[in-house]
């Protein structure tokens, strides 16, 4: 008997070595507070990894196609749950991050004899300035933190390899990035983008400020064939939908 803590340790502990190891090939995912709203980039795949969760609501995630899409239905149940209960003003990224997404999560991972969610998001709520705006990162374990304010300049990454995330962490004060319009906002984001993809790779010393300044050399380094955007559009606030995917021109990327 007293030996099941110490198994159950021991299977916690494997259990996220394995999971880290599914994640680690995963691309990263950039979300970015600007004037014009919450954007997010990634680089494109066959499925996609950018949702609209409810009106003011977006995720971004990476991990096992089947498990993002768990956790995106069971995002937009709880949201879609709360704002017919309480009212939509009642539907914020805290309570579903709180309350539903991180216990679910939390729960999942435990479950030493089931399957575990292979899974890492942002979830971005927006605000009607970027002072209001919050951006969470939320882990397969349940774990998660929130970025507000000022914070939200430098933006948010997370990625396959868990450090890169931590490593932007560190080193966001140092390189403000630009937020003005959405041209400048999306110019920073792929840089940022790009650094994640090299940091997670070969070059994992790499800082920020040796990443690039012009668009055709940042699309050399990230090496895709496209990007996959979205953007909660704070000139969208008298509607009912926020959620948008603005066009190249837009980003002039």
């Amino acid at each position: 008997m007293t030996e099941e803590p110490y198994r159950w340790l021991e299977a916690i502990t494997n259990r996220r070595e394995y999971i880290e190891d599914q994640l680690t090939p995963g691309l990263p995912v950039v979300a970015l507070s600007a004037d014009p709203g919450i954007l997010f980039l990634t680089i494109k795949t066959s499925t996609p990894k950018l949702f609209e969760i409810y009106d003011h609501l977006a995720l971004g995630s990476l991990g096992h196609p089947a498990d993002i899409e768990k956790v995106r239905q069971a995002a937009i149940d709880a949201a879609h749950l709360e704002g017919f209960a309480r009212s939509p003003n009642d539907v914020t990224a805290r309570r579903l991050v709180s309350y539903n997404l991180a216990p679910a999560l939390k729960n999942a991972f435990e479950q030493i004899f089931a399957a575990p969610l292979l899974f890492r998001g942002i979830l971005g709520e927006l605000g009607s300035t970027p002072a209001d705006d919050f951006l969470w990162r939320l882990d397969y374990d349940g774990s998660f933190s929130a970025q507000s304010g000022i914070e939200l300049a430098h933006g948010m990454v997370i990625s396959g390899p868990r450090h890169v995330g931590k490593d932007w962490l560190a080193q966001a004060p140092k390189p403000m990035l630009e937020r003005h319009d959405l041209k400048a906002a999306a110019f920073s984001a792929l840089r940022l983008l790009v650094w994640a993809k090299l940091r997670g790779t070969k070059d994992q010393g790499i800082a920020f400020a040796d990443i690039p300044t012009n668009v055709p050399a940042l699309k050399e380094k990230l090496g895709a064939e496209g990007l996959e955007v979205a953007l909660l559009d704070r000139s969208w606030l008298d509607r009912t939908i926020r959620y948008r995917i603005p066009t190249p021109d837009e980003l002039g990327l």
